[in-house]
């Protein structure tokens, strides 16, 4: 493996930095596994804190008949915005860890693995409520129900990524998941096996849902007061609601179908997910695409005085996502600039990491910064769908 010396502008050989990339590639299959890169041109010689973005493509609306006058449509394009974001990580070591240290066990994996973590939680927190689908209940219906919908729009491979505790609720009931097929080194680490047509892992930092009784029985008499869009975020408002709903409580409402990727109604209700906690029945919710005719993602605003269709019960929920290939956006930036700092940056899976290095000879000692910078994030919510578990530890007898 290659790498650049920014101070002599030649390429070296340094397994410290692979060792600590590859430790966090292995953490990190959320921005590895089924991601597509759509952004790298923009990409490159840019700088933090831009926004970029690409557009998808509407779509005319089929009719029957032969004359079709007033059915001409005008596509329109729907932008799709991400910022650049920065994962780091810096530590200090003296002289002699080179001796004396088992740099992969003690310095590499912990250090890629926190990097990764981090990383990987922020542009989950970012991805929440990116899903145009829900599928809620216990046990391995749901998961089903999740990969088949996905398998209805799509022949596309399917990418799952589950709370560690979905798999012990699913599992509980004695049955397993199906064993994968082959899968790189790199790639295996979560990998649980397969559900329906989706390759299944396990991953930390979901968000887990709390629906107290008092709130469930408030949803199951809830109807729309209103239903107002915004640029990047949209605000449903419900009547008859004065408990707290928790961030990644997923509401359908009646009448408000789900769209394919061709912008067509399906037979699953739209999921409006609620992105940050809500008080006295205000949802904070993604903007949604109402309007083109290939580019949207529900068949209808919420109407005032619609009820909510299967809401929610009491429990508490573990949640994930299955998203289909290519609905997540992943590049890192190659080129950073860190003036005369000894630098390396090595990119064996995909992931770019960039390491710098200062050294203090009078004390002793060397600091090492570990950066990854790009964009990650769901590119298209009709592409993933979102899923609730809710726990069975009710069921569970403490001995």
């Amino acid at each position: 493996m290659n790498y650049k010396d920014s101070v002599n502008n030649e390429f070296q050989v340094n397994e410290r930095t692979e060792l600590v990339l590859i430790r966090s590639a292995e953490a990190a299959p959320y921005l590895t596994v089924g991601t597509k890169s759509y952004l790298g041109d923009q990409l490159i010689g840019k700088r933090n804190g831009q926004t970029y973005q690409f557009v998808i493509r509407d779509a005319g609306e089929y009719v029957t008949g032969i004359d079709i006058t007033g059915h001409k449509s005008t596509l329109k394009e729907r932008p799709v915005e991400f910022k650049i974001q920065e994962g780091n990580i810096a530590i200090d070591t003296d002289f002699l860890v080179k001796a004396s240290v088992d740099f992969d066990r003690e310095i590499a994996q912990p250090n890629g693995e926190k990097l990764a973590k981090g990383l990987v939680k922020d542009v989950m927190d970012a991805d929440l409520g990116k899903q145009n689908t829900a599928f809620v209940g216990q046990g391995w219906l749901p998961l089903f129900k999740a990969s088949n919908f996905l398998e209805s729009i799509s022949s596309e491979s399917q990418y799952a990524f589950f709370d560690p505790m979905i798999h012990s609720i699913a599992r509980s009931s004695g049955k397993a998941y199906e064993p994968a097929g082959d899968v790189e080194p790199i790639y295996r680490k979560g990998l649980k096996g397969t559900i329906g047509e989706a390759e299944v892992r396990s991953q930390q930092g979901f968000k887990v849902v709390e629906i107290s009784e008092a709130l469930a029985n408030e949803l199951s008499s809830a109807t729309v007061a209103s239903y107002v869009t915004g640029a990047k975020v949209d605000t449903l408002t419900l009547n008859n609601v004065t408990e707290d709903i928790p961030a990644g409580t997923p509401l359908f409402v009646a009448g408000v179908k789900a769209c394919d990727l061709v912008g067509e109604a399906t037979s699953a209700p739209k999921a409006f997910i609620a992105i940050e906690d809500g008080a006295a029945g205000v949802v904070k919710v993604r903007h949604v695409d109402f309007a083109g005719n290939g580019t949207k993602e529900a068949s209808a605003v919420p109407a005032a005085n619609a009820k909510l269709v299967n809401p929610i019960k009491e429990g508490t929920y573990f949640t994930g996502i299955i998203r289909l290939n290519g609905a997540f956006e992943a590049d890192t930036i190659k080129d950073l600039d860190w003036s005369n700092a000894d630098e390396r940056v090595s990119t064996p899976n995909g992931i770019t990491m960039h390491t710098a290095r200062a050294v203090d000879v009078m004390k002793g000692t060397n600091t090492t910064r570990y950066t990854i910078a790009g964009v990650w994030g769901i590119t298209d919510p009709r592409a993933v769908t979102y899923v609730c578990i809710k726990d069975a530890t009710a069921n569970v007898v403490a001995l």
